[in-house]
């Protein structure tokens, strides 16, 4: 949709189809949130002030971002739903998971944000910035076409005191219950994707930052292979010479067990590693 467009042609955009279902509590929020997300998808790179049509719709745009009865769970469940039913059209869906770091350290004022420490190799010592974490799940099909959001939260890590901090012996993270890890979101989306996919087919797909897996995944057997060619690297500050090389990737898949820390997504999604 254009700028141009009129009100009727609106109506009929992707938005208006993606969240015909949701429910705000007033109609006005549930039309501004069909507008907004029309302009944001014609300028995804576009700041608000410039992806809205004039300074009142941009106005309007930032009333509805402050507006405390905007619940975002209830949007995503809307798009979650049309996700599954785009979802069940096809035999096979990949839920691919991941987290995204937003670091806002030169924004000072914001608040509610958490400590994000970043590693830039052997010489360079630990990197303290301030920002968010957002953790989504991803329906593909097995062509690589994207679906849509199965799952998406962001939250900020807990700041500890700074004598704890500097204490590097002490790992607060360790002596968590499962539950209360921040590892414990890949678990989630594992039983949100469950939760919303019904009987459709799902591979769920994980990097290796899903390190409570791995454990699981090891004993399985392999279901096949494939070699993949490493280019060769140069040294940089950060990082040392690598020579090319023919590295064989194995693939694994299971169920989520019916005992230990996976119990609670008894019958879930297949994962793969």
């Amino acid at each position: 949709m254009t700028r141009h467009e009129t009100k009727g042609e609106r109506e009929t955009s992707w938005a208006a189809d993606e969240f015909a279902e949701v429910s705000l509590g007033d109609k006005r929020l549930d039309a501004r949130l069909i507008t907004l997300c029309d302009r944001f998808s014609d300028a995804p790179e576009s700041p608000i002030n410039q992806a809205c049509a004039d300074w009142a719709e941009t106005k309007a745009a930032y009333r509805f971002f402050q507006n405390e009865n905007v619940d975002v769970a209830e949007i995503l469940a809307a798009h979650r739903s049309k996700t599954a039913k785009r979802a069940s059209k096809h035999k096979t869906v990949l839920a691919i998971q991941d987290t995204s770091y937003f670091v806002y350290t030169s924004h000072p004022k914001t608040e509610g944000l958490g400590k994000l420490s970043l590693k830039k190799g052997k010489r360079v010592k630990e990197i303290d910035c301030n920002g968010l974490l957002m953790h989504s799940c991803l329906a593909v099909t097995t062509e690589g076409l994207p679906l849509g959001l199965l799952d998406q939260k962001i939250y900020s890590r807990k700041l500890y005191p700074d004598k704890i901090r500097r204490d590097k012996s002490y790992r607060p993270r360790e002596h968590l219950p499962v539950a209360e890890k921040e590892s414990a979101r890949w678990l989630e989306s594992l039983a949100h994707t469950k939760e919303v996919m019904g009987d459709t087919e799902v591979v769920t797909v994980c990097d290796r930052e899903a390190v409570r897996l791995w454990e699981h995944i090891r004993q399985q057997p392999e279901t096949g292979s494939y070699t993949i060619d490493i280019p060769r690297r140069s040294k940089t500050k950060h990082a040392k010479e690598r020579e090319a090389r023919n590295a064989t990737v194995t693939v694994r898949c299971l169920r989520q067990p019916e005992k230990g820390p996976f119990r609670q997504l008894e019958k879930g999604p297949p994962v793969g590693g």
